[in-house]
């Protein structure tokens, strides 16, 4: 590592900014003390090995002199006792250096990125809705735990079917008739269609004044872990007999709609400015990792190969970042927008017995990732133009989700600020993650040594992540939410129909 994790001259002016950052995510703040220790012991230790090295060095020219004279071959023994004696105790020193600066950096990994002034404090339960989008169909018996996810927050929830009845509601509505056809389509009533919900609805509006438009239907949606059994889709049995739990066959239309979700949103992104199209590899050097991730809560979830010192990537942003390793931009070469696919790898999927049916959460899956290197001053904006690109591509599968902003305590301990993108599934009457997106300011970038030529001198780069499509995920979330009862089909969203050549997935 070519420089310290953190910035040891902040640490050692300010060491309350990082306490502060431990005490909001919940951890141990006396780890900042261990740290400054080791660093006052690496100071002294610096110091004791300088003055060795000088005595050793005149020392030594003193003693070489006297043994090309030759004359007093007494204290030229003395001499070279003495050289000796530093000599051994300068490799202990240097022993004790470099064990002391491995342990300080060992620390200094650990510690969390800074967090930022707009994140709520607390937990998982503190995490926060700020937008809303589509129209949920919410199933009677799922109607309460909506509201826990909506009304708790201060959001308004309105049946669709008062919002085209009641007049003070008409300037939410874009087109009266085709939001008609979307009511009878979701309730159930007449087949599913699937209607834009931008073509219909006025979303800036709503949520302005904080309100959720929603259907009630009194038939019980279909889970989607049901769903992919009833239509053949993976076959979770056998591929447990190949390779244990969790794992997958993709089968038949699901191959092909595998790889039209990943090739629709390799389009997209790439037309939205995400230029640097890359597949990286697959595994990547343990050590590298570490200083990408905050290894010490990632350790677990992640495949080894012991004897290459290698891992399985757990997701293409590692390996991306990777790639700019002691690497200096010019200014002009920036912001660099990166877009990768490849296939992740995750040991503790399903933890603590949660989706253990199922595609949803699984060892290994696929994934596209958006990735921005900036500069310091535009990661704002830059976080800002992830979510709105992220929101959009959703908003072309016209999946029903939501916008949260984590808590402190619940966000990546790499993230000043993090958002996910929860979409909901009816059949579990519940939001769930379908990606995360996340600003991480130069806590990489310092631990890779990634650094931008500007005004004369060089500074860390910003770094940013955004899941662009979980592939397994997502087409569960899909099969929720186009499941049509009245044919019992799965329609296929419009956008992927070009790929496959087919408008619905049947039995």
């Amino acid at each position: 590592m070519s420089s310290f994790p953190i910035d040891l001259d902040l640490l050692r002016s300010k060491p309350e900014l990082y306490k502060d950052s431990f005490r909001k995510r919940g951890l141990d703040p006396s780890v900042v003390d261990l740290a400054l220790e080791l660093d006052r012991k690496r100071i002294e230790l610096q110091k004791e090995i300088d003055n060795l090295r000088h005595g050793k060095n005149k020392i030594s020219k003193e003693f070489a002199s006297l043994k090309k004279e030759g004359i007093d071959i007494e204290k030229e023994k003395k001499l070279k006792e003495e050289l000796e004696k530093i000599e051994g105790i300068l490799k202990e020193k240097e022993k004790e250096y470099e064990g002391t600066i491995n342990k300080l950096i060992e620390i200094l990994l650990t510690f969390p990125n800074f967090v930022d002034e707009r994140v709520p404090m607390g937990g998982e339960e503190n995490n926060t809705p700020i937008r809303f989008w589509g129209v949920p169909r919410v199933w009677i018996n799922h109607l309460e735990i909506f509201k826990e996810q909506t009304e708790k927050w201060g959001w308004k929830i309105i049946e669709l079917k008062e919002l085209l009845e009641k007049p003070e509601y008409s300037k939410y509505i874009i087109d009266k008739e085709k939001l008609k056809e979307l009511y009878y389509s979701l309730k159930g009533e007449k087949e599913f269609i699937e209607i834009s919900y931008n073509d219909v609805l006025n979303f800036e509006l709503l949520n302005k004044d904080k309100i959720i438009p929603y259907v009630l239907i009194e038939w019980g949606p279909k889970h989607h872990y049901d769903l992919v059994k009833e239509f053949d889709l993976a076959d979770t049995d056998i591929a447990s007999q190949i390779a244990g739990s969790r794992f997958y066959i993709e089968k038949g239309i699901m191959v092909f709609l595998d790889f039209a979700l990943s090739l629709y949103a390799l389009e997209f992104y790439e037309q939205e400015g995400y230029k640097n199209v890359i597949i990286p590899p697959y595994l990547m050097k343990k050590d590298v990792e570490k200083r990408i991730t905050y290894f010490e809560s990632f350790k677990d979830t992640i495949y080894s190969v012991k004897e290459d010192d290698l891992i399985l990537i757990p997701t293409s942003e590692h390996p991306i970042v990777a790639i700019y390793m002691d690497k200096i931009f010019n200014e002009s070469e920036l912001p660099l927008k990166i877009l990768a696919w490849s296939p992740a790898f995750r040991v503790e999927a399903g933890a603590h017995g949660k989706d253990t049916k199922g595609i949803f959460r699984t060892h290994q899956f696929h994934k596209v990732e958006l990735h921005i290197i900036t500069t310091l001053d535009k990661d704002k904006e830059a976080l800002e133009e992830l979510r709105e690109v992220f929101e959009k591509f959703i908003q072309k599968l016209n999946i029903p989700y939501r916008v949260v902003i984590l808590a402190s305590g619940d966000m990546d301990k790499r993230a000043t600020i993090q958002y996910d993108i929860e979409a909901w599934f009816p059949a579990q009457g519940k939001y769930r993650e379908l990606g995360s997106l996340a600003a991480m300011g130069d806590w990489v970038s310092r631990k890779l040594n990634i650094k931008v030529r500007r005004k004369g001198k060089t500074e860390f780069v910003a770094n940013l992540y955004a899941t662009g499509v979980a592939i397994q995920r997502t087409f569960c979330c899909i099969f929720e939410n186009y499941y049509d009862p009245k044919r019992d089909v799965i329609v296929i969203p419009k956008v992927l129909q070009k790929y496959v050549r087919k408008e619905y997935i049947s039995k």
